[in-house]
């Protein structure tokens, strides 16, 4: 059976490969209304925009593959704990500058930016370097399915988190 550092390594590395690769998915299908968001943000010139989102979609397929693979899942964790901390920082920027309503663009519940969602991708950043952290070793069947199913757990509360979060704006404007 495998330690319990590399049980918990692999247990997020599931968990973020299916948050970065719904990500993904969200900007290639729908790539129109992602670049839409990403507009909203009103940091880059508005002709550079779709390029951008489609390099950052780029790098989120870079960073699953790179995580899957054991090899590079140090280097996967990295680019993840790069991705969420860049996202967060542009997020943490449009607020600063009074943009308020607009969506995060992260797949997914549609959330509005805001200190919750610069909360959970501070989260983000802490797992995957966590998952760049620690070293890569065997688990064995029972520990891989010990560490999937934890993953998949972890992912189930995180889109239940997800969806009370995109409700609290209306709660805020109800109460």
């Amino acid at each position: 059976m495998a330690g319990l550092g590399q049980l918990a390594a692999a247990t997020l590395t599931t968990f973020l490969v299916l948050v970065i690769a719904r990500a993904a998915f969200h900007k290639w299908t729908a790539f129109h209304e992602t670049v839409g968001f990403a507009q909203g943000y009103a940091i880059a010139p508005r002709h550079m925009v779709p390029a951008i989102v489609r390099g950052l979609a780029g790098l989120e397929v870079l960073a699953v593959a790179a995580l899957i693979v054991p090899l590079t899942r140090p280097a996967g964790g990295l680019l993840a704990a790069g991705l969420f901390a860049g996202y967060g920082g542009l997020m943490a920027l449009a607020l600063l500058r009074g943009r308020t309503e607009i969506d995060c663009g992260c797949g997914g519940v549609p959330q509005v930016v805001s200190p919750l969602t610069l909360a959970r991708n501070a989260l983000l950043t802490l797992a995957a370097l966590i998952v760049a952290a620690i070293p890569v070793g065997a688990l064995g069947a029972a520990g891989a399915a010990i560490a999937l199913t934890a993953g998949l757990t972890l992912t189930a509360i995180y889109g239940v988190a997800e969806k009370l979060a995109s409700h609290l704006p209306h709660i805020r404007q109800a109460g």
